[in-house]
């Protein structure tokens, strides 16, 4: 009896914690719809509540009642018949099929059939709790102490991680799977040796194996996580052991490839039998009270091939090592600003890597290959698509380095990590569900602000999410667009009684990056600055530094001339940097002035071109 009770006591907490998601207002708690959230929200509901995993007129009516609009996001596929003969279409009408994978919502299920759309958000905590407790037992067993408990709370809370748990999609999902599956396989090479838990079972193993073979069908670019357990068990001369590892890893893939032809007649998710039958819906949707056919509205998103072409385009080729540089510094997506514990555990790691055993090289190995995949094969999207705070491709990459960490690892490299965390995402961490409503924010912070911005990513920076920030066009022939970095640049301002934008003020007292895209590189840029009161301003565009004084109600004006651009497909991208060093609000000076910003300086940029011919 007291085998069980442990087991019993633990699937109680489970639907007691599952029943309290009753009680969270996600729409409010949470924010509106983020990323793919419609997809695997409506997925979870339509098991949950219809025992399916189709997309029927009850789904939309069900999500409508739950947020109060269309799912907007939501990517849908026909479904198929598979029989003796091949294919044949289920009619459109009748019924679609959800456009993601499907591990998350089948596992999520039961929580929302408890706790509802809370009950989604309780099982991401629930999923984080574990790979804490996980965490901490490795830790320990590594440290000899109880300082592991620490360590591993730090190595979560001061990186971006429990941000991604407010999102109702599948990152901390697979970021679990991955983490616990490295758990189970490794736990056996830390542990005390007289210790004769389950953990120290072979089978442990084997279910590594497969949870890696879940997290390679819900996400890709987590298929190189399997190569170090396997290549453990060659190494051992454990050559039976290999096959099944390699069974049981097959089995997690493509059992669910499998499952998911079944259900809805195409293995790949992501793919459809032609160009647009996988479809991204944002403001009509398939049965709602319009009417709309699947045909009728929606974007045609359909990948079943590698984008071949753009990964060996020359362009591409060239961004890999600017790439490498933002990939681990990067203002946005860098892992040391998003990642920071772990990136510490890998440098203790390279320090000592000599006296390493063979496991922790392949899982270093393995790591540094699979970023150097999503550096070639993502060049314009290695952070993830979409503008996310941090990486959202490295996060589930990023439980190896714990795994890296050295035998005997002290607490103080973990110290200094969370000191360094802190400053990086200790804000976003505390206010998570802001860091994801608002991610073109959390940037604009010391010292985030200090690093470079990823120009390769222009169009995935979180400034995407907000219209006001960008792409603002300031010049229509030859196109000119600004991107602005941060709240220091405010709205474009345009020429009395015109369209076309005249200019716009910068912040008073301080400095801000904006991004330039140009269709042709200009031969000369030139900028005014005028302001009521007197002022300095220093800046720098692209290569070319610059110092302007502007007296009160005057106007000065600095040039460049050829500044180094950086080469985006076919576009010149800069980056302007000023600073100000005075400010006034306009409601202080006018008492009829509703204006209650702190300006600084209004510019007008004029750019100039060399003659096509």
């Amino acid at each position: 009896m007291a085998r069980l009770t442990r087991p019993l006591l633990v699937v109680l907490a489970l639907v007691l914690v599952a029943v309290a998601g009753r009680l969270i207002d996600v729409r409010r708690v949470a924010g509106d719809i983020k990323g793919d959230e419609s997809t695997y929200i409506a997925m979870a509901f339509s098991l949950a509540e219809d025992g399916d995993l189709r997309y029927q007129p009850e789904d939309y009516r069900r999500f409508v009642s739950l947020y109060g609009h269309g799912p907007s996001g939501i990517f849908l596929k026909r479904r198929y018949h598979l029989g003796l003969e091949g294919k044949e279409a289920v009619p459109s009408s009748e019924s679609l099929a959800y456009g993601k994978a499907l591990a998350y919502p089948v596992a999520a299920a039961p929580f929302v059939a408890l706790g509802g759309l809370g009950g989604l958000l309780v099982f991401n905590w629930v999923l984080l709790a574990i790979c804490l407790v996980c965490g901490a037992r490795f830790c320990r067993a590594l440290m000899r102490s109880r300082a592991g408990w620490v360590v591993a709370v730090i190595f979560l809370g001061a990186s971006v991680v429990p941000v991604y748990a407010t999102w109702l999609t599948s990152e901390v999902f697979n970021f679990t799977l991955v983490f616990v599956g490295y758990f189970l396989w490794l736990y056996k090479k830390v542990a005390p040796r007289d210790e004769s838990s389950w953990l120290m079972r072979p089978g442990t193993t084997l279910a590594a194996a497969v949870l890696i073979g879940i997290a390679t069908f819900s996400k890709a670019t987590n298929a190189a996580m399997i190569a170090p357990i396997v290549l453990d068990a060659i190494l051992a001369r454990q050559a039976v052991r290999v096959v099944v590892l390699g069974l049981a890893f097959a089995a997690g893939v493509a059992g669910l490839f499998g499952v998911n032809a079944a259900i809805t007649g195409e293995a790949n998710y992501q793919g459809a039998a032609d160009s647009v039958s996988r479809r991204y819906f944002t403001d009509h949707y398939p049965f709602d009270p319009d009417g709309t056919a699947f045909d009728e509205k929606g974007s045609a998103m359909v990948t079943n091939d590698a984008d071949t072409a753009r990964v060996l385009d020359d362009s591409a080729l060239v961004q890999v090592p600017i790439n490498t540089l933002y990939f681990f510094i990067g203002r946005h997506a860098g892992l040391v600003p998003y990642y920071l514990p772990g990136v510490v555990i890998l440098l203790h790691w390279a320090s000592r890597a000599w006296r390493a055993p063979a496991w922790q090289w392949g899982i270093a190995v393995a790591l540094m290959g699979s970023i150097g995949a999503l550096i070639v094969f993502f060049p314009d999207s290695w952070n993830g698509g979409g503008g996310p705070p941090g990486n959202r491709y490295f996060l589930s990459l990023y439980p190896t380095l714990l795994f890296l960490a050295p035998a005997g690892m002290s607490f103080w490299p973990s110290a200094l990590a969370l000191i360094g965390g802190a400053a990086f995402t200790g804000a976003m961490v505390l206010h998570p569900y802001d860091a994801s409503a608002k991610p073109w924010l959390n940037p604009e912070r010391r010292p985030l602000n200090d690093l470079p911005i990823e120009l390769t990513l222009i169009n995935d920076l979180p400034c995407r999410l907000n219209v006001l920030r960008c792409p603002i066009t300031f010049i229509a022939e030859p196109t000119v667009q600004f991107y602005y970095m941060d709240g220091r640049t405010y709205s474009a301002e345009k020429s009395p009684g015109s369209d076309i934008v005249d200019g716009t003020w910068i912040a008073g007292g301080t400095s801000t990056d904006i991004i330039v895209k140009t269709d042709r590189p200009p031969s000369r840029v030139r900028i005014e600055f005028s302001s009521p009161i007197d002022n300095m301003v220093t800046g720098r565009f692209a290569d070319k530094s610059f110092k302007a004084s502007v007296l009160a109600n005057g106007k000065s004006a600095v040039s460049v001339t050829r500044p180094a651009p950086f080469r985006y497909h076919q576009n010149s991208v800069y980056v302007l940097h000023l600073d100000t060093a005075n400010g006034f609000v306009p409601t202080e000076r006018d008492p009829g002035s509703k204006d209650t910003r702190n300006l600084g300086v209004f510019i007008r940029p004029t750019f100039d071109y060399d003659d096509p011919r």
